[in-house]
């Protein structure tokens, strides 16, 4: 589909409609429920509307093993939740451990591999929209670093956890451990899943700190500033790569935007350049290497932690732009002309 697409410019409804000749011909597609079809070329669509708003990367052909997730658009035909059992068309009927009360109208089900679980993520309509919360009248500048994870403003500073660090060990053992079995045995399998299983680990710890902090940063400050960092050009430094993606910079901002959104607070992103060499109390340009962690300002006589005065700067500069701002919300987000109303996921796994 994704040949025909480019080759031919096939439209959307074009391969929707070829959807009907190709289940007669294949086998495979025979047994996918002809919802899910539709879906997949529906998020085919979404792929290169975002590539030519110049939002993402060209979309890539998923290999055999790794498309890990399909989704039943429409409750009552594709699929349907009863007590602890979901019953999915062309697959039947799986026991689900439910991990929240469901709100509202259930409208999509998402089924997803991650490793060796299963999960189900329900997008629900609500018929009334939450309350929103008081919002604070804080502000906030947020320097993002290695050895600290994140300096405040307010002189705070967040310790980067390094759960890679920590498991590195673990995870080579197991990479020299795959590269020794045989390709194609269930050795390698096995191998391959205890790896994938340790990579896992990682993620999930990394996420559940970013979700901690971000959530304590947005019931705390109304408004936060954070640097506009060019994330993805940063870890093609392959000496830094590793220690960035460690500290979660991408998935902290992420989280922290779409949780100050719901409540109704702000977050601005503004240029780092000059954040860490100029100083926050009298503006002075104080040149010094990455390897000295305190300012020094022999001007106004400031002493404090490198990154605690960048953030103050950050915060400087945030203010400023939120003069001539209106946007409740400043962050880069990719909107899509399919998202529906007031829809919130909602996860079961199988039992």
């Amino acid at each position: 589909m994704l040949d025909d697409r480019i080759r031919n410019h096939t439209s959307f409804f074009e391969q929707k409609k070829k959807l009907v000749e190709l289940k007669r011909e294949d086998k495979y597609l025979k047994s996918v429920h002809s919802q899910v079809l539709q879906d997949v070329v529906l998020r085919l669509d979404k792929a290169f509307q975002s590539y030519f708003a110049g939002l993402s990367r060209f979309p890539r052909f998923k290999r055999k093993g790794k498309y890990n997730s399909f989704t039943y658009p429409q409750h009552g035909i594709g699929f349907t939740l009863r007590g602890s059992r979901i019953k999915l068309g062309m697959i039947g009927e799986v026991k689900v451990k439910i991990h929240r009360e469901i709100h509202g109208k259930i409208k999509t089900a998402t089924i997803i591999k991650d490793v060796d679980q299963w999960f189900v993520a329900l997008s629900v309509e609500e018929e009334q929209q939450q309350q929103p919360l008081p919002i604070s009248d804080k502000r906030v500048g947020v320097d993002l670093g290695i050895t600290n994870m994140i300096a405040l403003s307010n002189g705070g500073l967040i310790e980067s956890p390094r759960f890679l660090r920590k498991a590195e060990e673990r995870i080579k053992k197991l990479q020299k451990a795959l590269s020794k079995k045989k390709s194609g045995s269930k050795r390698r399998e096995k191998a391959r899943i205890l790896l994938a299983k340790a990579w896992r680990k990682v993620r999930r710890q990394r996420d559940d700190f970013a979700h901690k902090v971000s959530d304590k940063l947005t019931k705390e400050y109304g408004m936060i500033v954070f640097e506009d960092l060019n994330i993805r050009g940063m870890v093609k430094n392959h000496s830094l790569a590793s220690a960035i993606m460690d500290t979660c910079w991408y998935r902290l901002r992420q989280f922290t935007a779409y949780k100050a959104e719901r409540r109704g607070g702000r977050v601005i992103l503004v240029n780092p350049a000059g954040t860490s060499q100029k100083c926050s109390g009298c503006g002075e340009m104080v040149r010094k290497p990455l390897s000295e962690r305190t300012h020094i300002c022999l001007k106004c006589g400031l002493v404090l932690d490198r990154d605690v005065n960048a953030a103050r700067n950050i915060l400087a500069s945030g203010l400023e732009r939120a003069l001539t701002e209106a946007e409740p919300l400043l962050i880069h987000r990719r909107i899509s002309k399919f998202s529906q109303g007031s829809e919130k996921p909602t996860g079961f796994s199988h039992g």
